[in-house]
């Protein structure tokens, strides 16, 4: 059975690199304190098990979502797009937030491997530098999306970094 991934329309592709646009996307939120995401992932995962004011199980979708700012740190799930964000259940903990994210527009560097601090720089870096190359100024925005299981090994997993772009950029 395959899994859902957030649907976005590619502008650009190069090698590992790729300029993309994400219509709507509903996530189910929670704050964070390690890129790992051991807390807010559990959370996450009660919400679409039946932990929220439904008692309804989600499909589990890819990918699972750090944003990465310098002041906090955050973990979300992507919610499947044939459920409306107005009729997503409420979550039942208060660390839960429900967002829902409109017209996106990131840059993203495609990568494998276990995601360490830093792996995490050296993609950052190599994106940025991209991004420089082709003229698009970085946003605020930064995102870490991983679409594999903890126990795939790191030479199998698909994990990217994406760095919003000022909207004046495209």
């Amino acid at each position: 059975m395959a899994i859902e991934s957030a649907k976005y329309r590619s502008l650009k592709k190069e090698k590992d690199f790729e300029v993309r646009v994400y219509d709507d996307i509903s996530l189910i939120m929670s704050k964070d304190n390690d890129f790992r995401g051991y807390s807010g992932f559990n959370e996450a995962f009660d919400y679409i098990n039946g932990s929220n004011d439904q008692n309804r199980k989600i499909s589990m979708t890819t990918p699972v979502i750090n944003e990465l700012n310098q002041d906090s740190m955050t973990m979300a799930f992507v919610m499947p797009s044939d459920i409306p964000f107005e009729d997503l259940p409420k979550p039942k903990s208060g660390r839960l937030n429900m967002i829902k994210k409109e017209n996106m527009t990131f840059a993203s560097i495609r990568f494998s491997g276990t995601v360490c601090p830093t792996l995490l720089e050296k993609k950052k870096k190599e994106l940025t530098d991209w991004m420089s190359t082709q003229n698009l100024i970085p946003g605020s925005v930064i995102w870490l999306a991983r679409y594999n299981p903890p126990f795939i090994p790191g030479f199998l997993k698909r994990n990217e970094i994406l760095i919003s772009i000022e909207d004046s950029m495209i």
